[in-house]
C-alpha cells in the first residue's frame, strides 16, 4: 500500500517516505498511526481509539502516542500536519490518500464505470468552488480528497484534487508544502490520462506556480488544444497564464471564455482587468458587459457571493466611485479569498487604508497571489502610496 499525505509518498511495507529530494524512514507505529487516519479521512480520532488501534493488545501510556505524533511532525517536516484537539484526540490537517493503483488495483478499468458516490463528490466539489462562499476552498479540498480516495484511477478526479491543493496553496494555504502535494497529484493525473484537458491544465498550473513556467505553459497549451469549446477551462487557463506574466495571451483566453459562456460574467470581468492597461476602451466595453450580467444575477439571487464581490470593483473601474463604495461596504465580511476583490475596489476609489486592511487580512491566512498586486491595474493608483509599497515589498520578500 502507498499512502500520500502533504506531498509525501509513503511506502507502507518499506516504512519509507519520499517527497522530491527528501527521504525518511518511519517507525512501525508511525506507519500504523497514518493507516488509522487513512481509514477515516477527515475524522478527529480520540486518543483512546488511537491507543487501541496503534497498539492492539498492548497496554501503553499516552506518552507513547505523543512520541509517535512528535516523530511524524519531525520527520514529515510539518509541526502543523497533526492537530491536537483538546479533550478530543488528533486530526490530520491535510487529506491522506490510499493509492490503490499500487496494490489493490483500479476502482474502474478501461470501459468501466465511475462509482456514483465518487462522481457525486466530484460534482459537489466543483459546485462548492464555483460558489466561493466562506470556507469554500477547505470544503472543496476535502470533497475532492474523498472523491479521489474512492476513484484513484480517474484522471479528472485526480486533477480536481490537484487543483484544490494548488488553490489552497495560492489563496488560503495552511502550509507551503501543499504545492508539492499539488504537483504530485497533477503528475499522477497526467500519468493516468496524458490526453485529458483537465489533467493537463492542473499539471500546467502547478508547474507555473512552482516556477517551471515554460513546461507549465506547454501543458496548458496542450489542454486548450483538446478543449477549445470549454469556457471554464479557458477561464482557469487565463488566470494561470496571467500568473506566468503573459498578459496578452491571458486577455485573449479571457475573451474566449466570455464568448463561450454568454450568460456568465467572469470571462468579461477578467477581460476588463487584463485589457485595461493596453486597450482601455475595449476593457470598458467588457466591464460594462460584466456589470450588466452581475446585476441580472443579483436580481435573481441577491446573495450570489461572487456577483456581490464583483459589483463594487466593476463600478469603480467604470468611474462610479460613489456607487462603488456603497457596493463594497454593503458586502458583509467573509472569511474568503474573495476579499481580494474588495481590496481592488477600495484601491480603485482611492481608499488605500481599506485596501491595505483587506490585503493584510488575506496575507494573514496564507494568501500567496502577490503577482496580482503587481499586474492588476486596479492597484495602479495605490502603488504611489508609501504604506502600500512597503506592504507589497514585505509580502514579496516573505
Amino acid at each position: 500500500m502507498i499512502l500520500i499525505v502533504d506531498g509525501w509518498r509513503i511506502d507502507v511495507p518499506a516504512r519509507s517516505a519520499e517527497r522530491r529530494d527528501q527521504s525518511v524512514r518511519l517507525s512501525p507505529r508511525a506507519i500504523r498511526f497514518l493507516q488509522v487516519f487513512a481509514e477515516a479521512p477527515g475524522d478527529t480520532i480520540p486518543r483512546e481509539t488511537l491507543l487501541d488501534r496503534v497498539w492492539p493488545d498492548v497496554t501503553v501510556s499516552d506518552e507513547s502516542l505523543s512520541q509517535v505524533v512528535a516523530e511524524l511532525r519531525r520527520k514529515l517536516a510539518s509541526k502543523d500536519l497533526i492537530a491536537t484537539i483538546p479533550r478530543g484526540g488528533y486530526r490530520l490537517t491535510v487529506p491522506i490518500l490510499r493509492d490503490l493503483a499500487n496494490g489493490a488495483g483500479p476502482t474502474h478499468g478501461p470501459g468501466g464505470s465511475l462509482p456514483i458516490d465518487a462522481y457525486a463528490l466530484f460534482l459537489e466539489a466543483r459546485s462548492c468552488l464555483a460558489r466561493g462562499d466562506e470556507g469554500a476552498l477547505h470544503t472543496f479540498a476535502a470533497l475532492a480528497a474523498q472523491a479521489v480516495a474512492r476513484a484513484p484511477e480517474d484522471a479528472e478526479i485526480r486533477a480536481l484534487y490537484a487543483t484544490a491543493l494548488l488553490k489552497q496553496h495560492i489563496y488560503w494555504s495552511e502550509g507551503a508544502t501543499l504545492l508539492d502535494a499539488a504537483l504530485t497529484e497533477a503528475e499522477k493525473a497526467v500519468t493516468v490520462n496524458p490526453d485529458n484537458a483537465e489533467t493537463l491544465l492542473a499539471d500546467g498550473a502547478a508547474r507555473i506556480e512552482a516556477g517551471m513556467k515554460d513546461a507549465g505553459l506547454r501543458a496548458i497549451a496542450r489542454a486548450l488544444s483538446l478543449a477549445r469549446g470549454d469556457a471554464g477551462l479557458h477561464l482557469e487557463a487565463a488566470m494561470r497564464v496571467m500568473a506566468a506574466g503573459d498578459r496578452r495571451s491571458a486577455a485573449a483566453l479571457a475573451l474566449r471564455a466570455a464568448e463561450l459562456a454568454a450568460t456568465g460574467f467572469r470571462g468579461d470581468q477578467l477581460a476588463a482587468r487584463y485589457l485595461e492597461r493596453d486597450e482601455p476602451d475595449r476593457a470598458r466595453v467588457h466591464a460594462e458587459r460584466a456589470l450588466r450580467t452581475v446585476r441580472t444575477e443579483l436580481e435573481i439571487d441577491p446573495n450570489a457571493l461572487r456577483a456581490l464581490y464583483a459589483l463594487g470593483p466593476l463600478l469603480a473601474q467604470l468611474g462610479d466611485a460613489h456607487a462603488a463604495r456603497a457596493a463594497l461596504e454593503a458586502v458583509p465580511h467573509h472569511n474568503s479569498p474573495l476579499e481580494y476583490y474588495r481590496a481592488v475596489g477600495f484601491a480603485r476609489i482611492g481608499d488605500v487604508t481599506a485596501a491595505l486592511e483587506r490585503i493584510t487580512f488575506l496575507s494573514s491566512h496564507g494568501w500567496r497571489g502577490y503577482f496580482s498586486i503587481t499586474a492588476d491595474e486596479g492597484f495602479r493608483a495605490a502603488r504611489t502610496d508609501a504604506r502600500f509599497r512597503r506592504l507589497h515589498s514585505e509580502l514579496l520578500s516573505a
